[in-house]
């Protein structure tokens, strides 16, 4: 038996002959309160009129110094932390235990309110669910299968046998209680089923309820800066980007970044030396490029920077081989070489990371660098991607075999990578044809080869989400309807696109799009203002089209008055986007309708 002098009182405390950990004797009293206080804390925040008593005391640790000058409710002072084998830190106000009070508090927003597809829009002030227990595991195997055959090969940073290690425990009452004091497993599980919950809608489990039982553990995650915590920060991106309400997966993915570098996780770890097990290694560049590619997708979406430059990475790309011949000791079976070799689900994810790392250097040499002025090294630059690009699509691997749970996400379907290509075009060619100035024959071809790219999107969001469980994201809202607005940008601006563009083609091309837009806005309320934007255009366009077609089809539209052509409305639909928040790309395409096509 074990004593500790803390703030003048004598506790305790017994040694854990399996764990070896150091515990007062009343830990289970201890933690059973600690869950109590948590449950009422989490009511408060749906309820601002809850239980509002104060914590019980969480149990002592034994500190590695004396802190008999450290005033408690500082919340600031030396915690002898062993995350990863790591020594002691100190851990200040600007540290990662520091912002994961504040993260925390922000990842539990996502269940302060019902999503708008659960509930009637005057009926916002009901109560939000709370947490559950664990499915069932037959249950929990099908949600599981959901993200880990459609979310696991596009986000590849959990490992797929360790996470069954832990699913198999919910056959025994036994083996669960023991998960009970692993707040890692608990978390990571009911993430994993919360997002399976939002694949699988008819599953029996409310999402927002095992997102809520997974907050319950954020905090013991959180507050060590290791591969979990990051791990911890993407399975929230991954849920915020599927759900009607959440916290912003650009927030997170960039947070997840920083702390990546924190880690070192963006530098080759054979010229760190960094000590780690084969399975750990593997993981560490997972989780890197998993966080990378999410806030590079996030970042050209609202047009912000990147927290980091490609320039400034040197971390070596995963291995390409399954998750089942990762170990802890060693890596079994070789890893696929070439196009000839048969893919595995890491062939699809490393693939993926160059296109959403490609996406990220045009934000950052075309977008993003306020010194870039010269029209030469700006059209250079444009090659130079342009070159990288194709050479991407040169080396698209074929396509992905179809889960066995079913395609419910975007990724895995035959349409992803030739989509993604295209909206690379649209972000790559976009400045030029925004650029009224750059007039002449090579704009003309760019207006065309974007004019086609944002056709071809249109046309497979319309495949992939009609009439199919593919299931939506805000990253589809968004290129869809950048797409569509690309495309009627277009025809508005060159008539050359008019001129390759036959009048059937043009309404087969905006009813697509339109009808894809109408299904997520029955979803989600806050896509309504894209759907009417982007009807209320096409019809404009239409109009506009066989108008032309009477008279002379090369003629420019510039010439045609808002009040002919648009509803009154159009314009405070604009401001609901605009107050939404929007890329730089939407705004700019934006302001060329407003400005350059209904002049006032």
């Amino acid at each position: 038996m074990l004593q500790l002098l803390v703030n003048q009182h004598v506790v305790c405390l017994v040694e854990d002959p399996f764990t070896r950990r150091q515990q007062p004797r009343n830990y289970t009293t201890i933690l059973e309160e600690r869950v109590e206080f948590l449950e009422r804390r989490l009511r408060g925040l749906l309820r601002p009129d809850a239980d509002k008593s104060p914590p019980p005391s969480s149990p002592p640790s034994a500190p590695t110094e004396d802190d008999k000058h450290i005033h408690i409710s500082s919340a600031i002072g030396a915690l002898s932390l062993k995350a990863a084998g790591s020594e002691p830190c100190f851990l200040g106000p600007s540290s990662t235990f520091a912002f994961s009070r504040f993260i925390g508090t922000a990842l539990r927003q996502p269940v302060s309110a019902v999503p708008f597809d659960l509930i009637d829009q005057n009926h916002h002030d009901l109560e939000a669910p709370g947490p559950c227990q664990l499915p069932d595991h037959p249950v929990a195997v099908r949600l599981s299968n959901a993200y880990f055959q459609n979310i696991h090969p596009q986000y590849p940073f959990l490992h797929e046998p360790t996470f069954r290690m832990w699913e198999h425990a919910l056959k025994d009452p036994i083996a669960v209680l023991n998960l009970q004091y692993q707040p890692g497993p608990l978390f990571f599980m009911n993430m994993v089923y919360s997002i399976g919950a939002l694949l699988l809608p008819t599953a029996g489990y409310a999402p927002e309820e095992l997102y809520a039982s997974a907050l319950l553990y954020i905090d013991d995650i959180l507050c060590h800066d290791t591969l979990e915590s990051i791990q911890a920060l993407l399975c929230c991106a991954a849920y915020s980007l599927r759900s009607s309400r959440g916290t912003s997966h650009w927030k997170l993915a960039t947070q997840a970044v920083c702390q990546c570098v924190n880690l070192g996780y963006h530098r080759n770890s054979k010229q760190l030396g960094l000590s780690a097990s084969a399975l750990q290694k593997e993981l560490q560049k997972r989780t890197f490029w998993s966080a990378y590619a999410m806030e590079c997708s996030a970042a050209v979406m609202l047009g912000r920077p990147l927290s980091l430059r490609f320039q400034e990475i040197d971390a070596e790309l995963p291995l390409d081989i399954s998750d089942a011949c990762l170990t802890e000791t060693e890596v079994n079976g070789s890893t696929q070489r070439s196009l000839t070799d048969t893919p595995t689900i890491m062939t699809y994810g490393i693939h993926a990371f160059r296109i959403r790392s490609l996406l990220g250097c045009i934000q950052t040499q075309i977008y993003a660098d306020t010194t870039l002025s010269d029209p030469e090294i700006c059209d250079a630059r444009v090659r130079e991607l342009s070159d990288r690009l194709e050479n991407w699509k040169a080396s698209i691997p074929p396509p992905m075999p179809p889960p066995e749970s079913g395609t419910l996400s975007f990724f895995t379907t035959p349409d992803w990578y030739q989509a993604n290509y295209n909206l690379a075009i649209l972000h790559l060619f976009r400045v030029q044809i925004t650029n009224q100035n750059e007039r002449g024959k090579a704009v003309e071809a760019v207006f065309s080869r974007c004019l086609f790219a944002a056709k071809d999107i249109c046309h497979s969001y319309r495949r992939q989400f009609i009439g199919k469980p593919t299931t939506c994201t805000w990253g589809a809202l968004h290129n869809l309807f950048l797409a569509g607005l690309t495309y009627l940008y277009c025809l508005w601006m060159s008539p050359e696109a008019r001129r390759l563009s036959r009048h059937d083609q043009i309404s087969s091309t905006c009813i697509d799009c339109t009808m894809v837009l109408v299904v997520l806005a029955e979803r989600w309320a806050d896509a309504a203002p894209y759907r009417d934007i982007f009807e209320a255009l096409a019809s404009s366009t239409m109009t506009m089209i066989a108008d032309s077609q009477q008279g002379d089809i090369t003629a420019q539209p510039s010439h045609l008055s808002w009040e002919e052509y648009c509803p009154k409305d159009l314009s405070q639909w604009v401001e609901n986007v605009a107050e939404g928040g929007n890329s730089s790309g939407i705004d700019q395409l934006m302001s060329g309708f407003m400005e350059d096509l209904f002049p006032s």
